[in-house]
């Protein structure tokens, strides 16, 4: 009977062990991925989602600026741009320009898959 509570207290210990391990891991691999990812000579300026897999994206190359095409397999130069072609679009008349949390955003798909 004992031998049987210590056999499943170890593997409970291993177990809970395995899993902060992965925490703490990935917490350091999540940091080390944006230390790479950063660039003195190119910076993202915005993107927008245009399909599956397919993506809208400005970028800014010393003083230029690109708009790309972005896919699973490919990226395409779609036009060169100058300072004066970027300005920032107002939300229509009446609506507000908000980001979602991905607690609302989980509380909204709850809401909606509980009304089906």
């Amino acid at each position: 009977m004992l031998k049987g509570f210590f056999t499943a207290a170890g593997t409970l210990l291993i177990v809970v062990l395995i899993l902060y391990l992965a925490y703490v891991c990935s917490k350091y691999i999540g940091r080390a991925g944006r230390i790479k990812g950063s660039s003195r000579y190119i910076r993202m300026i915005d993107q927008i989602a245009a399909g599956q897999d397919r993506t809208i994206a400005v970028i800014q190359t010393g003083t230029g600026y690109l708009l790309l095409g972005i896919t699973a397999t490919q990226i395409t130069v779609l036009k060169e741009l100058g300072e004066e072609d970027l300005r920032e679009i107002e939300p229509p008349e009446g609506q507000k320009a908000e980001f979602a949390d991905f607690r609302t955003v989980m509380d909204k798909i709850g809401k909606r898959k509980r009304s089906e």
